[in-house]
């Protein structure tokens, strides 16, 4: 079971469990009393322990929650809580030390993070943003502190005793106010600074020519430091002004704007920006947490006198890239922290809030970062949803955010240890297996045709057995299922990625009694003549899915081609039965056509060791359907008992008729919301109706005026870039979706996906891109990936011949389909990619 659990107040956590429980009905629960918890050695990890729910507040959907008693106890598989100083976080932090489940904090980290001398120094030295200039009396030795260079205004004076340092502070003072750093501020604020502090205690301004009272004050507070506590001097950043308004209107008063962010862990560790909230106030004091009613982002930028709503909407650009660099930063310098600094090996932080002032730096609008907190923040954000919803402002997506980071992270940590059998290898375009199941902490048990393939020494298990011959997958199945309980394994799931394997997978897990679509229904999607003629006759619904089939005839002899041709209008598209990756796929004219390519395909390609990997194995037999114009699109969908859970959708460029390899795509969809709709329903009735309920499924269609057509449903994961863009766009990752289903468990996914970025690539075909990927071209685009400006997919070993593969996708990203597709197609031309014969201006042209 999925326990998120979360201990001490629920104050800042309510609408997050409310969320969490509607999402995932009894997955969060309240932990209010140390009573209620226990723990005990952890089974899995030595010197760590496994906390255990005897009693808790679970939430249900619908907003309903009880008070329930566990019996027996429930294992957390994701703990966070009341981290902060105060009168719980004493039981928290013991509770919550040292556990064997992700944990989302600690009182180390809580410590580390809510002293602004520690991550000033490490946003200023590892995010590059601009902090206020910081003089800081520490006492005690560095500590747990980063070993950064100082960044450039940030400095730190260590004292082992805070007495008798009148001289020392007096000349470090005078250094620092007369420094370079403070010329454009006239003022200072003299405060304490630590964990214990907060952000609060006295303060005291002070005017920068005012050396002696400022050293005083300084000295004034060393006495009542305790151990790696500071007294801070920093400069008092006031609010940038804006020119002043026209002569007819009102008189702007200066003000003080302090920006509250909260940023999360999201998928794949990336930080996210969840929600901002502002507070402002007089400009001559600085604005504290709690100290005025929050507003928005815009309307403070409105207030404070930024009128254009472009430059607004810059701004939020640029804060969002502020804070989630700040959020990187300080996840990398945490990193960098013993298990015992953090309070555990699994301790991470996983929800950060970061204050921001709007500061003028050398006559330009900046962000300055103040500090980060570990719920400060936090409450704002979330007393602003509150009130909007006080006077009908739709829900915002804080909580949605939030709820959906923490169920990941324990749907993470539900599936370490998971052994997990896997029919099929793949070639290098699956290499990211291997990978995957090492961050997830997977037990692959690998079953695979070829003994000296690369994955062996990859796997927990490496089971060779040749099964390249399809038409014997039942027979083939039975044996597999045979070599499993020899090696005495009990796999949670089994699944294949490799489009050959899908049915021979779905064979093996009805005989094991594993999860898994039923093999009839993974037999109907991989024949593609049967899933059209299937769905013809599926007429229930509005519109049925026989609306999205197309006519097709099977072809396994000449006199099929003459019967097909008096049913199927030319012009059409003859290709294998069960084929794959595009090969031996064309347009034909006429019957004569449709003869001449039938008979070169059942010349050349007549068993799987002609062409492995493209289903030879289940024979040659070929079929004829109605071409269909319109582009072209790829959805790729996560379905849970028929439930959709996850939908993405790509275009793809033009082909080079009368051939149908890809040439191109994008991803995000450039097409309306309105059409992407259509895609993904017809996506999703045409898998229901084949029987496919359960799993992660491919469906590629063709749009037109008339709605979408199906062309093929692949019964597994999209293949060729498809995991790794989706990923990089959107932050999910289909892999791990299709391990959690396999599992039982239905993926936690976003449920508004919003993108990252705008991704656009182009195919390189080693017929066409041979020469100047070796001379040079490959290691270019090598380069540039390490740099993050190409995302490159290796698909096939290099090969070219009448019937080919691409051997690579590379992608450029942008802030718009105009911009992704503008550098992929400068970076095309650059390298050779670009021809007159590989027009890939042309390619990319269906994208706007």
């Amino acid at each position: 079971d999925m326990t998120v659990c979360i201990l001490g107040s629920p104050t800042a956590f309510l609408p997050v469990l409310l969320e969490g429980g509607s999402r995932c009905p009894g997955a969060m629960v309240l932990c209010l009393s140390p009573t209620w918890a226990s723990r005990v050695p952890s089974e899995t990890s030595p010197g760590a322990w496994s906390l255990l729910l005897s009693q808790g507040v679970s939430f249900e959907a619908g907003g309903h929650s009880a008070l329930e008693v566990f019996v027996p106890p429930r294992k957390a598989t994701y703990v966070t809580g009341t981290f902060s100083p105060g009168t719980e976080s004493s039981w928290v932090g013991e509770l919550a030390h040292d556990l064997d489940c992700p944990t989302g904090g600690s009182v180390p980290l809580a410590r580390w993070l809510e002293d602004p001398v520690a991550t000033r120094r490490v946003l200023a030295a590892r995010a590059g943003l601009h902090v206020p200039p910081t003089l800081a009396f520490i006492l005690g030795t560095q500590g747990a502190l980063p070993e950064d260079p100082a960044p450039p205004g940030v400095r730190l004076v260590w004292l082992e005793d805070p007495q008798g340092q009148e001289s020392l502070v007096r000349e470090e003072v005078c250094a620092f106010l007369g420094g370079t750093a403070m010329k454009p501020y006239s003022q200072v604020v003299v405060r304490p600074a630590g964990w214990r502090w907060r952000g609060t205690g006295t303060r005291s301004i002070h005017g920068k020519a005012e050396g002696a009272a400022v050293a005083a004050a300084v000295v004034a507070r060393l006495s009542g430091l305790q151990e790696e506590e500071s007294v801070l001097l920093e400069a008092l950043v006031p609010t940038a002004r804006l020119p002043a308004p026209p002569p007819t209107a009102a008189p702007r008063l200066p003000v003080a704007l302090r920006i509250c962010t909260v940023v999360c862990r999201s998928w794949g560790d990336r930080p996210q920006l969840c929600q901002v909230a502002c507070g402002m106030g007089r400009a001559e004091a600085p604005v504290r947490h709690g100290a005025a009613l929050p507003l928005g982002l815009d309307s403070s930028l409105q207030q404070w006198g930024l009128a254009d709503p472009g430059h607004r909407q810059a701004l939020a650009e640029r804060l969002r890239g502020a804070a989630e660099d700040a959020m990187a930063a300080l996840l990398a310098a945490e990193a960098e922290l013993s298990p015992a600094q953090r309070g555990g090996a699994r301790a991470h932080t996983d929800i950060l809030g970061v204050d921001f002032l709007l500061s003028c730096v050398d006559d330009t609008l900046e962000l300055v970062a103040l500090s980060a907190n570990c719920q400060r923040c936090l409450e704002t954000c979330l007393l602003a949803e509150a009130m909007g919803r006080d006077v009908g402002e739709p829900a915002g997506d804080l909580p949605r955010l939030l709820a959906e980071a923490l169920l990941h992270r324990a749907q993470c940590h539900l599936v370490e240890g998971k052994d997990i059998l896997l029919i099929g290898a793949g070639g290098v375009s699956k290499s990211f297996v291997w990978e995957a199941a090492r961050e997830y902490g997977l037990r692959i048990h690998l079953v695979e045709s070829d003994p000296e393939h690369f994955a062996a020494g990859l796997v927990q298990t490496f089971l060779p057995y040749d099964s390249r011959e399809h038409q014997r997958d039942e027979e083939h199945a039975e044996r597999v299922a045979e070599l499993v309980r020899a090696r005495d394994l009990r796999p949670h799931a089994c699944l294949s990625y490799w489009d050959d394997c899908v049915v021979l997978a779905a064979l093996v897990c009805q005989r094991l009694g594993l999860r898994g679509s039923p093999p009839a229904a993974v037999r109907l999607a991989k024949q593609k003549s049967r899933t059209h003629q299937h769905l013809q006759c599926c007429r229930r619904g509005r519109p049925p899915p026989a609306a999205f089939a197309v006519p097709c005839r099977r072809l396994r002899s000449h006199g099929d081609v003459e019967r097909a041709a008096g049913a199927v209008p030319f012009p059409a598209v003859a290709k294998l039965e069960f084929g794959a990756g595009g090969v031996g796929v064309r347009l034909v004219e006429s019957a004569r056509q449709c003869h001449a390519h039938a008979a070169r395909l059942w010349r050349d390609l007549r068993a799987d060791a002609d062409y492995p990997g493209i289903g030879l194995g289940w024979g040659n037999a070929m079929l004829l359907m109605e071409y269909v114009p319109g582009t072209e699109h790829d959805v790729d969908l996560v379905l849970f008992e028929g439930r959709l859970l996850g939908a993405w959708v790509s275009d793809n460029g033009p082909t080079r008729l009368p051939a149908f390899l890809e040439t191109a795509a994008v991803l995000p969809s450039c097409l309306p919301a309105d059409r992407q709709a259509q895609l993904v329903r017809a996506a999703l009735q045409c898998c229901r109706a084949c029987g496919l309920l359960d799993g992660v499924f491919n469906v590629e269609l063709k749009l037109g005026p008339g709605g979408p057509r199906l062309l093929e449903i692949n019964p597994r994961m999209g293949g060729f870039y498809l995991r790794d863009w989706i990923r990089a766009v959107y932050g999910p990752d289909l892999l791990l979706a299709a391990v959690l289903v396999a599992l039982g468990l239905p993926p936690v996914l976003p449920a508004r996906p919003a993108p990252r970025a705008q991704l656009a690539g182009v195919m390189c075909l080693a017929s066409e891109h041979g020469p100047a990927l070796r001379h040079g071209g490959l290691a270019a685009l090598q380069g540039l990936q390490r740099r993050g400006l190409v995302r490159l997919n290796p698909l096939f070993e290099e090969a070219g011949g009448q019937y080919e593969e691409p051997c690579l996708s590379v992608a450029c990203a942008g802030g718009s389909p105009a911009e992704a597709c503008g550098r992929l197609l400068g970076l095309c031309q650059a390298l050779g990619i670009d021809s007159p014969r590989y027009p890939v201006d042309h390619f990319l042209s269906h994208f706007k």
